[in-house]
């Protein structure tokens, strides 16, 4: 059933028409004249401008998994590895791809000689060892390399060495695993191990990522400021070969329209778009050329703390309080399809014949009942009240919650939405303080066993779930030992199936499609399926 909201269209119409009065709309007569060139009329610079979020936090992939961190961390600092837009692993700081032991438990690195970081310090097996344990103290995503041997004294703090990496000497090392773990080598190609210098970290604390921010990659930060923006600069002693741009700056707009504004007037090169601005640009002849889309893996979803709401009846209620396909149709303007597993259809595990949950207010109202939940709280004949926490750094989310806040009303329940910035969220995620959530959730590399992390058993409690089930934890084990596809293909298919359709540990809602604006100047910019966003071989070319 398609539903339109009245009060949600009406705001939507109101800022629109706002903006186009300030010129978004419509062209301003005088800044048709965008600028020709981006370079340095007194440098000779190649300079990329880029509006973006605010990430308000520091750079650092060890502290924090946003994509917004990630696409001015991914141009400075890199990982032993690299899934490539091809989905294929590739390496970046080794000489060759790992070798394998025969019980494939061990695997042997070798590093490349004389790679510098950007303070002039040689890359060293000891400044892998260092950064991965890191990556596991710092807590954000430690289950990454959870069958790494000496992960649980690691961990726990009850060693300061993680056993399993072995420096053999400067260039080479081991990784000995206390089981089989299949996406390993995909793990080490992800951002949250990036490897950084050991004394410059050290040395900097609590700084990394604000004022000190040290990688080997193309880029080496200048400047970086929440509320403002950040500055790349070309790093000449790169060991990746030719660079082509000389500097990058981002713009910090969380505003998405305020952003588009800057496009249009010539003042920024690239912007990433929100879902909800699709519909109006892609009929907006002055940019519409200029629109590119990408599908990432992944997509948005409601966290439900299950310390909070105990019932899973109530949480199947909420799987049925939302009209999936309304949303998707109209606050997102088609820019996205309905999905009610956790897990997208095109990877390993995803399970088309898996029920798509249609909006039953009816049925959401009685499984209420049978939990209990019978007198009346507020108008509507609302019996359950729920806070739902939104990050105003995703300018859709604001739309999404009022839609979702729309259709539970009529299944029964009342949503108070908060919304707090990033750096807030963040810290209610760790703290365990959210109740509900609009969350999402990107994989950055095409696995089951990455693409469930949020809610596996060593992360479901740090991004305020608290769900657990026995059956879906051996599941994610048994599927990271086993090579099989067949055998991974049912392996997953039975964990998301228990997640989302018997526990309802989360609200899946769904799958998005990305969009950006970049001008006809920038060549050989693209961002990935694992929502990467590489500048290396990007130029601007006149």
């Amino acid at each position: 059933m398609k539903k339109r909201f009245l009060s949600l269209l009406l705001a939507s119409v109101m800022v629109l028409g706002s903006l186009t009065a300030c010129g978004i709309g419509e062209e301003n007569k005088d800044d048709t004249t965008v600028q020709e060139t981006i370079v340095d009329e007194q440098e000779k610079d190649k300079i990329l401008r880029v509006a973006t979020e605010d990430p308000q936090v520091p750079l650092d992939m060890h502290l924090y998994t946003y994509s917004m961190i990630m696409k001015i961390t991914d141009n400075v600092c890199e990982s032993l590895l690299l899934t490539n837009a091809e989905g294929e692993l590739e390496p970046v700081l080794l000489t060759d791809m790992p070798t394998l032991s025969e019980d494939k438990r061990t695997y042997t690195f070798e590093l490349k000689e004389g790679v510098k970081f950007h303070n002039g310090a040689v890359l060293t097996s000891r400044d892998v060892k260092y950064s991965l344990e890191r990556m596991i103290s710092k807590a954000a995503m430690p289950g990454l390399l959870e069958q790494v041997e000496g992960y649980e004294p690691f961990l726990k703090g009850e060693t300061k060495d993680l056993e399993g990496i072995e420096l053999i000497d400067d260039t080479h090392f081991n990784i000995h695993l206390a089981e089989i773990y299949t996406p390993l080598l995909s793990v080490l190609a992800t951002p949250y191990t990036a490897i950084y210098p050991v004394e410059a970290c050290e040395m900097a604390g609590e700084n990394w990522g604000m004022t000190e921010l040290y990688g080997t990659g193309p880029f080496k930060l200048v400047s970086y400021e929440t509320g403002v923006g950040a500055e790349l600069v070309k790093f000449d002693d790169y060991h990746g070969g030719e660079v082509n741009l000389d500097r990058v700056t981002y713009q910090f707009m969380d505003d998405p329209w305020m952003a588009v504004f800057e496009y249009k007037k010539g003042n920024v090169d690239l912007t990433y778009m929100d879902a909800a601005l699709y519909k109006r640009l892609a009929n907006d002849k002055t940019v519409n050329e200029d629109m590119h889309s990408f599908q990432p893996i992944g997509g948005y979803y409601l966290t439900i703390n299950s310390n909070v709401i105990t019932d899973p009846k109530v949480r199947e209620a909420m799987t049925y309080a939302v009209d999936r396909t309304a949303l998707c149709e109209g606050t997102l303007f088609g820019a996205a399809e309905p999905n009610s597993n956790f897990l997208p259809e095109n990877m390993i595990g995803g399970n088309p014949e898996a029920e798509q949950f249609e909006y039953n207010p009816e049925k959401s109202k009685a499984l209420l009942a049978e939990a209990g939940y019978t007198e009346v709280i507020a108008a509507g004949g609302c019996v359950y009240e729920f806070e739902l926490v939104v990050n105003t750094a995703y300018g859709a989310g604001i739309y999404i919650a009022k839609t979702l806040q729309s259709q539970m009303k009529d299944a029964g329940f009342k949503v108070d939405i908060r919304k707090v910035d990033n750096a807030v969220w963040m810290n209610m995620k760790a703290g365990g303080l959210i109740e509900v959530g609009l969350d999402s959730w990107y994989a950055d590399y095409n696995d089951p066993n990455y693409m469930l992390y949020p809610v596996s058993d060593s992360c479901s409690d740090t991004n305020s779930i608290f769900w657990h089930n026995d059956e879906f934890k051996s599941l994610m084990i048994e599927g990271a030992q086993t090579e099989d596809i067949d055998e991974r293909q049912q392996i997953y298919a039975r964990a998301d199936q228990i997640l989302t359709h018997e526990e309802f540990g989360v609200v899946a809602l769904f799958n998005e499609t990305m969009f950006y604006l970049t001008k006809p100047y920038v060549e050989d910019f693209e961002v990935t399926s694992s929502y990467r966003t590489m500048l290396k071989n990007v130029d601007i070319v006149q």
